[in-house]
């Protein structure tokens, strides 16, 4: 039997367990249909659309694409006002502003909605093959109208503690996160520093502790990755760095430069682009606010704030507060299109699992 074909695969009617991670800013329709195409699961982020947008991207990825398609929402809590940790993050940041002639920092305002009773009547409108969520999951009766409609669910884990409570909770398939993923950090039940587990240690650990499928996510770039997933007992991989270097990608030019040297400037977590833990290659704004992410305020209010400085600079070539979303295996990326970037992960991953096998 090849590696390939299992019960992720079958569930799911797609030729390859190979997951493109909805990656929200970066996810084009372009690159998640021809993933699809491709025989993967191309995925789109919809969490920063305007609602009115959804229903007719949804109806272009039809257009473009017969294979399985998954739609990601995320689900997290709506923030707190702190009126005294706005004014410290708005006093930290005031140079920068001022720097670039910027007259007006803006109030606080979120960027993005979680998943709600608007989003549940259009996705069951389109009824997607595949939906997942990140940062959790939405409540239980919006669960149970997903399920009636036999809509596959998946959810992202970063500790055992929540992968258990998503297989109790009804989903079909957990992501285990780890610690070298890119972007944001899917944590919701357990403390940030719980969830700081690496990849092949975590992996493990949830395929012994639940009976649904483990999709492996965070560092894998190339068939060695995948391979060793496999072997720990992943039935699929999310993969989103490696798929940051296709023309697909919507990465703009100072983000793909910024991969390119990916080895050179290397990427932490920080919460201070977005407001919850998240991986990016470091820039300015993150070495500036390293010892400083307890005065940033809750997700997903900061992006409102810190745009209009970051869009400033980068019209002016500079990066310093761009979301440069990378995962720790960003210096292997492969400037190659999608399509061939999943043709070259799936000939790595048969050559790797034949050398073992003999």
């Amino acid at each position: 039997m090849k590696w390939y074909k299992n019960n992720l695969t079958k569930a799911l009617n797609i030729k390859y367990p190979i997951i493109q991670a909805p990656m929200a800013s970066a996810a084009s329709i372009e690159l998640a249909t021809s993933v699809s195409n491709a025989g993967g699961l191309g995925s789109l982020g919809l969490s920063y659309y305007k609602l009115e947008n959804i229903l007719p991207d949804y109806q272009k990825v039809l257009s473009k694409t017969n294979g399985s398609f998954n739609l990601n929402f995320m689900t997290h809590k709506e923030p707190r006002s702190n009126e005294s940790k706005n004014k410290k993050f708005k006093e930290s940041i005031k140079k920068y502003f001022e720097e670039y002639n910027i007259n007006k920092i803006p109030n606080f305002s979120s960027t993005c909605d979680s998943f709600n009773e608007n989003h549940l009547e259009l996705l069951l409108q389109m009824s997607p093959k595949v939906v997942s969520f990140h940062f959790g999951l939405p409540k239980r009766s919006f669960l149970k109208k997903i399920k009636e409609q036999n809509i596959f669910i998946i959810s992202s884990a970063t500790t055992v503690e929540e992968a258990i409570i998503l297989e109790k909770s009804g989903v079909d398939a957990i992501i285990a996160q780890g610690y070298e993923a890119g972007g944001h950090r899917g944590t919701f039940a357990s403390s940030y520093k719980q969830g700081e587990i690496g990849l092949f240690s975590l992996l493990p650990q949830v395929v012994e502790a639940t009976s649904l499928p483990v999709i492996a996510a965070g560092g894998i770039a190339n068939g060695n990755g995948i391979a060793a997933a496999i072997m720990l007992g992943a039935e699929g991989v999310q993969i989103g760095t490696a798929f940051l270097s296709c023309p697909e990608a919507s990465v703009n030019s100072l983000w793909k430069n910024a991969l390119d040297n990916a080895s050179i400037r290397g990427t932490r977590i920080t919460r201070s682009l977005t407001g919850r833990p998240a991986r990016g290659i470091i820039n300015r704004l993150i070495k500036d606010m390293e010892n400083k992410n307890n005065i940033v305020p809750d997700f997903p209010t900061v992006g409102s704030v810190i745009k209009p400085l970051a869009n400033y600079a980068a019209s002016k070539g500079d990066d310093s507060f761009l979301s440069l979303w990378a995962g720790q295996s960003a210096p292997m990326n492969r400037n190659i299109s999608s399509k061939k970037l999943v043709e070259l992960l799936v000939k790595e991953t048969t050559n790797v699992l034949k050398m073992y096998k003999n």
